[in-house]
């Protein structure tokens, strides 16, 4: 910590290529989720000023849980593990946090 202080343990975790994957597929859910709920609240709009009946069959996530998908990448990014601050990790973290009586360098 004095050699490197918090925002070294802050770079890491953002620099993480862990992290930046996590982060990248959970906005890429979450943007999936916006788009179906977003078609399907047009389909309701739309629906009523025509005699036939619109449905998400021409949409890509026709079928798709984006919810569910969407809920599965937080759970992932939430229970995330970063190797560089893990010491069983193959980063190894050299110092701790200090928070114990116990530091090993």
């Amino acid at each position: 910590m004095r050699e490197h202080g918090i925002g070294h343990i802050v770079g890491t975790v953002l620099d993480a290529p862990e992290n930046a994957s996590a982060v990248a597929e959970t906005n890429e859910r979450a943007r999936q989720a916006g788009f179906k709920a977003g078609y399907n609240e047009c389909l309701t709009h739309v629906n009523p000023f025509f005699k036939s009946q619109f449905t998400d069959e021409r949409s890509g996530f026709h079928g798709v849980d984006t919810k569910a998908a969407y809920a599965a990448a937080v759970d992932a990014y939430n229970n995330l593990s970063i190797s560089a601050l893990d010491d069983k990790g193959t980063g190894g973290a050299k110092y701790d946090a200090g928070t114990s009586d116990t530091k090993t360098y």
